[in-house]
């Protein structure tokens, strides 16, 4: 015969004061293990440069004018090697100590020619890749040149 509780008068396994502590089970989170600690992942080697004041470089803008007009001496299209070479010659004067420095194994000036001749692309004057090594003019490169 079951027990009463005195305090509801329901059976003791039924009511909530005859009950025995409930286990408290920990959360999920609570069981889990501190994430192990992040291996490095494996980088390439850095490429030590030295930063030249701006001071000691052409500007990019020269390079733009520069490209055009060799551009538009050679036809409008011509071998990327041809075109900076030209361009080389042309700015000869103008170039400084610092545009002939290394940078990642090419020129810092032909560095700065080729990002131009990417903004010149941005920009609708010279066509995108057609042909790999070689640059050609747009109607509207055409025509600034």
């Amino acid at each position: 015969m079951p027990e009463y509780c005195d305090l509801c008068d329901l059976a003791f396994d039924q009511c909530v004061h005859g009950r025995p502590e409930p286990v408290v089970v920990p959360k999920a989170a609570e069981l889990k293990k501190p994430p192990a600690p992040r291996r490095a992942k494996p980088t390439q080697p850095r490429v030590e440069t030295r930063r030249v004041p701006t001071a000691q470089r052409t500007a990019t803008t020269a390079y733009r004018l520069a490209i055009l007009e060799v551009m538009r001496d050679m036809g409008g299209r011509g071998e990327a090697d041809e075109i900076l070479a030209e361009v080389e010659r042309r700015l000869a004067p103008r170039l400084r100590d610092g545009d002939y420095e290394e940078v990642q194994g090419e020129a810092r000036w032909r560095r700065a020619a080729r990002f131009e001749r990417k903004g010149m692309v941005e920009a609708g004057l010279i066509e995108p890749v057609i042909e790999r090594g070689v640059w050609q003019l747009t109607p509207s490169g055409l025509t600034e040149a």
